[in-house]
């Protein structure tokens, strides 16, 4: 279709494949004849994932939930003064752990419309990337040291990472979901079904889910690796096809961050363009050996002197590690048009302009290159003052909190890898209400846990972090 770009990134295999590298150890228990194994059934048809995908009563809240309580913990903060940390205090958490959340949790997403009078904090959703589920929780209450909740499942999803909230199809209707799906192994045991299918874009409903991305026949039917997927109030969504072993394994289909121009913002079911982000100097943003890919990325601010711009942070990892590897963030200004006028040519979407950012924290706090931080994901908070950045290595596993405008690192929140005793979790995914130092701010965090330990009894953990009780605006840590 004219005016699609790079349509044949979209339908071919890359010619250049990653070099191989040693696994690292979250791989140990995955020879490599499984990865090629499921790399070589690209060539075989097999069931889609539609099959895995399907709401639950609870999607529209017609089932009760099951009750269950966040404990109270402590996680410590620290203060960057541009060449060390310092220890602040210990700050307040809470944590759940459930058997349903499997290792590995993603993508959680707070929804402040869906909030009572009495509720201490709105709805939330999580997902569960290994379990093929996606849940709810709702009705938060104190309960002495201890918070309660009640969790609901609501869907049934196809590895689920990331999610962004659509409005209801219909007045009173429940807010639907489009969900970022992948597992580049293939096989998606969720649902009672056993289906073949690495993934893609799915907006969940009531009564079905529908794929939207990808869109060529081809690849729809084997599906892509998404990993983070966000939209624009212009009309722009946005997916990063993402694989966890970028720089380590070999690869045979190019990692990308698309564009995809929907047919309705507030009722999205298919792509009427899409093609791959190209930076400032017309390259496409895809993954580099010795840079990653991205993975996780948070659209920001809009230029209220430009129509149509707005600023992405872009979180390039590579390397399945949990040491050394490769992280790099980059805040672009991108422009959209929807009728393709962009430049001389049919072009939607365009990069203005391309900078690193928050070079502090992936520069400097660890040392490079013996080690690294691994960037994740990211959220803005409601001021829109400071961006929030999670990270997974060992070396500065945590949520870390950074200026918007010029990347200087602040605060870190570290002591995630000792939730669950005897085992290592990591920050895996984040979202927020409110703002540094202000009451009733939480940001609640997916954690997952080194691959390997669902062979042993492994569980993530689902945290609750109250930044209100912060230094500065008049609130204190606790110490």
């Amino acid at each position: 279709r004219a005016g699609t770009t790079h349509r044949a990134r979209l339908d071919n295999e890359s010619a250049a494949m990653a070099p191989s590298m040693s696994l690292p150890v979250m791989f140990k228990h995955l020879a490599m004849s499984t990865l090629v194994a499921a790399q070589v059934s690209l060539s075989i048809p097999g069931p889609s994932g539609f099959d895995v995908c399907k709401p639950t009563d609870c999607f529209d809240a017609k089932c009760a939930g099951t009750p269950v309580e966040f404990k109270g913990t402590k996680l410590q903060l620290s203060t960057w003064d541009g060449t060390n940390y310092s220890l602040v205090g210990d700050i307040q958490a809470y944590s759940l752990v459930q058997d349903d959340f499997g290792i590995f949790l993603h993508g959680p997403l707070f929804r402040p419309a869906q909030r009572n009078a009495n509720d201490v904090l709105p709805s939330v959703f999580v997902t569960g990337s290994l379990t093929d589920k996606i849940f709810k929780f709702d009705d938060f209450r104190f309960s002495g040291g201890d918070m309660s909740a009640n969790m609901k499942t609501v869907a049934s999803s196809p590895g689920p990472s990331t999610m962004y909230p659509i409005p209801p199809a219909y007045e009173g209707g429940p807010e639907r979901l489009m969900v970022a799906e992948g597992n580049p192994f293939f096989l998606n045991p969720g649902n009672h079904t056993a289906s073949m299918w690495r993934g893609g874009v799915q907006v969940i409903d009531e009564e079905k889910c529908t794929t939207i991305f990808p869109v060529n026949p081809l690849m729809s039917a084997l599906g892509r690796v998404v990993n983070t997927v966000e939209c624009h109030d212009s009309g722009f969504c946005f997916f990063s096809v993402w694989k966890f072993y970028d720089d380590s394994l070999p690869m045979l289909l190019d990692d990308c961050l698309y564009w995809c121009k929907v047919n309705a913002i507030n009722d999205p079911t298919t792509c009427t363009e899409v093609g791959i982000v190209e930076d400032d100097q017309g390259t496409p943003i895809c993954h580099v050996n010795g840079k990653g890919g991205v993975h996780g990325f948070k659209i920001g601010k809009d230029d209220t002197s430009k129509s149509n711009v707005f600023d992405i942070f872009l979180l390039f990892t590579g390397q399945g590690t949990f040491d050394k590897g490769d992280s790099e963030v980059y805040k672009i200004q991108l422009q959209v048009d929807h009728e393709g006028g962009l430049d001389s040519k049919p072009k939607f979407v365009k990069t203005l302009s391309k900078a690193e950012w928050g070079t502090d924290l992936w520069k400097k706090t660890v040392e490079k290159p013996d080690h690294d931080v691994g960037v994740d994901h990211a959220w803005i908070d409601d001021d829109g003052k400071y961006v929030w950045v999670g990270t997974f290595r060992k070396q500065n596993n945590g949520v870390h909190m950074l200026e918007y405008d010029t990347g200087k690192l602040i605060h870190s929140v570290r002591g995630i890898a000792d939730i669950i005793p005897g085992k290592y979790g990591y920050t895996s995914g984040l979202s927020g209400i409110g703002a540094y130092g202000k009451p009733g701010s939480y940001i609640a965090l997916a954690t997952c846990e080194e691959f390997g330990q669902q062979f042993l009894g492994g569980h993530s953990a689902f945290v609750l972090l109250d930044i209100s009780k912060a230094p500065g605006n008049g609130a204190t840590v606790i110490v």
